[in-house]
């Protein structure tokens, strides 16, 4: 696995890499790096797939935004962007988180160049029902919307905000101290939290026309994934999930895992991605435990 830069859409990219064939690009969400998917790229790379994970703009060693963008459309026109660096008509895209909603976004307003979805742990927004402890989960949305006081918080006592986030957010698994220090790293980095919380601040000030973007159904076959013991995001909000894909092939519910269970089951989840990749048109519609 190689750390390697390459520009587009204005921003200088670092990103991981390995392997050759159809690309694969894997785009890691909030508070997390391109880190994320260090199980899941070596795994891709020997199944016979040149492997991507870029750092999302603004995510050192990645540049911030000369604009100060960090919207869901910026992130879904830089997955685009990526695509016409490394010279891809098409690519499979793998989002989790924020990388999730730049993964539909870009499929929404280019499916063409999408050939597959891996998807998960965020409410599509085309049925995304209104739940109170969904409103309690969330509390930290609202509490980023204030510049400085929520940048001053979260870097108190070494970032133990982010520290307690995957503590409650994925209540049965521990990231590894080396894994967390990189997250800690990249926030630590001028400009890096500001940049990471500009998505939340971007995402409630969305337009009407972004909004719709977002939330028109999504026809790019897809794999989605959630854990059923995710702290951040209740799995209730996935009961209408077949309703916002017009393909969706799969319906993956990690029993065990929390927020990120991607990392928190590698094996059962590259095993899953690699099913999804290699199947036919037949839709699944199974859960995985």
């Amino acid at each position: 696995m190689e750390l390697k830069t390459v520009c587009a859409n204005r921003i200088e990219f670092a990103y991981l890499t390995q392997g050759e064939g159809p690309l694969v690009l894997c785009l890691h969400g909030f508070p997390d790096t391109a880190y994320s998917y260090r199980a899941l790229i070596p795994a891709l790379a020997q199944a016979g797939y040149r492997v991507v994970a870029p750092f999302l703009r603004g995510y050192f060693p990645t540049s911030l935004a000369s604009d100060g963008d960090y919207s869901v459309t910026a992130l879904a026109c830089d997955a685009l962007a990526l695509l016409d660096a490394f010279a891809a008509e098409r690519a499979i895209v793998i989002g989790h988180d924020w990388g999730a909603y730049a993964a539909l976004l870009a499929a929404n307003l280019a499916p063409a160049r999408i050939e597959k979805l891996v998807v998960g742990c965020v409410p599509h927004l085309h049925a995304a029902p209104f739940r109170w402890a969904q409103l309690r989960r969330s509390w930290y949305v609202l509490f980023f919307q204030w510049p400085r006081i929520a940048e001053a918080f979260a870097r108190r006592h070494n970032f133990a905000l982010i520290d307690n986030l995957y503590a409650n957010w994925s209540p049965h698994w521990r990231a590894s101290t080396e894994d967390m220090e990189a997250v800690k790293a990249s926030l630590r980095h001028p400009g890096g939290l500001e940049a990471a919380l500009g998505s939340y601040r971007a995402f409630v000030r969305q337009s009407r026309t972004q909004f719709e973007q977002l939330s028109q159904v999504t026809t790019v076959p897809t794999l989605f994934f959630v854990g059923n013991e995710d702290g951040a995001v209740g799995v209730d909000l996935f009961e209408d999930i077949a309703s916002c894909f017009a393909d969706l092939r799969a319906f993956r519910v990690f029993e065990g895992a929390g927020h990120f269970p991607h990392r928190e089951m590698p094996e059962d989840f590259a095993t899953e991605v690699l099913a999804f990749l290699r199947a036919s048109s037949k839709r699944e519609g199974s859960h995985a435990e």
